[in-house]
């Protein structure tokens, strides 16, 4: 068990590596191809490094990372696969909306997620909603029915914002739902079931979608890009998976707020991406009721 501080560093080395796997996410998929094609590239270049981490904390008897509290059984391997194939589609959805969105908007309209996450939490470990979270949802749903009014009439939504509702849907429930696996294979061999079962997920829809089994190949410089959004996300989902077992999740949650606030600087300056009033209103109710979900 780590201190507190050092646990603390580590989540903001994680919220970090993904912030900056968002940014090349962001940068490669403007290049048209299907998102999958990018997530295969990216998963093998993650495995790549997951499988040498995992020798190297063999090799030196560390085990922080990878402790197996109990016996693993049929079961346990069948609840852990199923939250993984789940947590794929939200990567799935989350490459898709960078794709046809902005990523000061969708990366800060990602603090709905948390909504999922408490939701789940009350499910699951019998959590209970304060009266700040209540507000907190409230706040969420004012959010979205304001910005897309204009769209609900005719009983429809926008693609940018339903694909982030998917997303952070199903990356809201899965955050939470991680704990059960981890504490059973261990931090390390969970995050590489978790990468097989997303490469699985990508075949078969190459399978299902083009009828070959195979990518095509990228240009050397989107490959370049996959191999480092591969050790992006291989530390940043390590050392992200570690934190979920040292402190609340609603730390966790707080530090990924701010994290997303940066994105949207970040694409407001570098992608030259603008946001309407509709927009930065939602974002603002989306902010605080993630404040106030941690209440």
């Amino acid at each position: 068990m780590l201190d507190f501080n050092t646990s603390l560093l580590l989540k903001i080395i994680s919220s970090l590596f993904f912030l900056i796997s968002g940014i090349i996410w962001k940068k490669v998929l403007v290049c048209g191809d299907k998102n999958y094609h990018y997530i295969i590239y990216r998963v093998i270049a993650t495995l790549f490094f997951f499988l040498l981490i995992k020798y190297y904390f063999q090799y030196n008897e560390i085990e922080n990372f990878n402790k197996v509290i109990s016996v693993i059984t049929f079961k346990d391997w069948i609840v852990c696969v199923s939250i993984c194939l789940f947590s794929f589609w939200g990567l799935y959805f989350y490459t898709e909306a960078l794709q046809n969105g902005r990523l000061s908007f969708i990366a800060p309209l990602n603090g709905i997620a948390p909504v999922f996450s408490f939701i789940t939490s009350v499910i699951i470990f019998d959590e209970t909603l304060s009266f700040p979270k209540y507000i907190s949802l409230i706040l969420f749903c004012i959010g979205l029915l304001l910005h897309q009014k204009d769209k609900l009439v005719d009983f429809k939504i926008s693609k940018e914002v339903l694909l982030t509702l998917l997303f952070s849907l199903i990356w809201g429930i899965s955050f939470v739902l991680y704990l059960i696996p981890i504490k059973k294979f261990g931090v390390i061999n969970f995050s590489i079931i978790l990468e097989l079962c997303v490469f699985v997920s990508c075949i078969g829809l190459l399978v299902f979608k083009e009828k070959r089994v195979l990518p095509p190949r990228l240009n050397n410089n989107n490959q370049l890009l996959c191999l480092l959004m591969g050790f992006l996300v291989a530390g940043g989902s390590l050392l992200s998976n570690f934190t979920l077992t040292q402190f609340p999740v609603s730390l966790n949650i707080f530090i990924g707020l701010i994290f997303e606030l940066i994105v949207l600087v970040v694409g407001l300056y570098f992608f030259r991406e603008k946001l309407n009033n509709k927009d930065w209103l939602l974002i603002a109710l989306a902010t605080i009721g993630g404040i106030l979900l941690l209440l």
